[in-house]
């Protein structure tokens, strides 16, 4: 029996079987089955088609193979996906932002009814790329196309998030205002109640952008005499390794994520499967903490739309300025300042500086 010859972005194989007169296969994955043994990968669910003369005839038979398949049932489109999307999703966040949602998605209307797991990035860049709306339309189109491939992920309907790459277009950058002492707490009257409410409230007294946040691990958490901080960080040269105090405030949160058994990251996403059972950690997407994580926390508290994780930098920025100590050393631990300065400030055994400032953030 031939072994069935591999073609890209899921369009169906073609092998030999016998030495018939038609003896070519038709071959195509229709879709995935979770396998009995939660250690073991999907299982591929296949359809078939023999009878053909040659591997060419066999090679043109799947794009009908495919689209003859019941996507409902073992394969979905990404209209299918929106549709089951929309009401799990919109509970979270406002309505308008929905609206928002919706309307970026219509943008995307030429691979509504394209299977999820053969839309590449690059169909997916090429409607970005012929929307003539703004950018703010833009930046909603990758975070409508991220958080279905988050959740198609999770339920396994696509193996692999293709949004990460999408270029949203150059245009003016938006300027964000700092989460106000009244918002940080209210959300500090949600730490026990909210879930992640924690991980919002960490991240306004370290001032890492969300992306470094994510990264965070457990082995980026050293302790030296009275003072415990965190070396992360990777934009610039100023921001790379850079030492940031855990104020006392957060303390008890910091300590309490190390306890968590199962990751070695600080800040991690769970996961879980279609039946809603826990099946383990990943790092979180920038996307998914914005969307599923930190605007769904805000619009319970009732904190107006229009912030975004990245406004806790600012609000740590403000801390900062009000904090005790010399701006040389808050600039370091901002991120601010020459590399070589901060790698020699970090260097030394002397952290006081760092401590003054670390004691005096409230």
């Amino acid at each position: 029996m031939g072994k069935p010859k591999a073609r890209g972005n899921g369009q169906g194989t073609a092998y030999k079987r016998g030495n018939s007169a038609n003896p070519w296969v038709a071959q195509v994955i229709v879709g995935w089955k979770e396998p009995e043994d939660d250690t073991k990968r999907p299982i591929p669910i296949k359809k078939t088609k023999s009878g053909f003369h040659t591997k060419k005839d066999a090679l043109a038979a799947c794009p009908g193979l495919l689209s003859s398949t019941n996507g409902k049932e073992i394969r979905y489109t990404l209209k299918q996906v929106y549709e089951e999307w929309e009401p799990f999703y919109s509970p979270r966040v406002g309505a308008s932002t929905m609206v928002c949602y919706a309307s970026a998605y219509k943008h995307f209307s030429t691979l509504h009814n394209k299977y999820m797991d053969l839309i590449s990035a690059v169909d997916l860049q090429d409607c970005m790329d012929k929307c003539s709306s703004g950018k703010r339309t833009h930046q909603n189109m990758k975070c409508i196309a991220g958080l279905l491939w988050a959740y198609a992920m999770d339920r396994n309907i696509v193996q692999k998030d293709v949004t990460d790459n999408l270029y949203i277009g150059k245009g003016e950058s938006v300027q964000r205002d700092p989460i106000t002492e009244e918002e940080l707490q209210k959300i500090k009257s949600v730490l026990n109640t909210e879930p992640f409410a924690k991980y919002v409230y960490a991240l306004c007294y370290l001032g890492f952008r969300p992306g470094e946040f994510l990264k965070l691990k457990k082995t980026d958490l050293h302790k030296e005499d009275d003072l415990l901080y965190l070396v992360g960080g990777s934009k610039t040269d100023a921001g790379k390794d850079r030492l940031v105090p855990v104020p006392d405030v957060i303390r008890p949160i910091i300590k309490e994520r190390m306890k968590v058994k199962g990751t070695d990251l600080l800040f991690p996403q769970y996961m879980y499967d279609r039946k809603n059972k826990f099946t383990g950690y990943k790092q979180m997407s920038d996307a998914y903490f914005r969307e599923s994580i930190f605007k769904p926390l805000m619009s319970t508290i009732g904190i107006a739309e229009g912030k975004v994780p990245y406004c806790a930098r600012h609000t740590y920025s403000d801390k900062l300025k009000n904090a005790a100590g010399d701006d040389k050393t808050k600039a370091a631990i901002f991120g601010h300042t020459d590399y070589n300065f901060t790698k020699k400030r970090y260097q030394s055994t002397d952290l006081n500086d760092i401590k003054t400032v670390a004691k005096s953030i409230k």
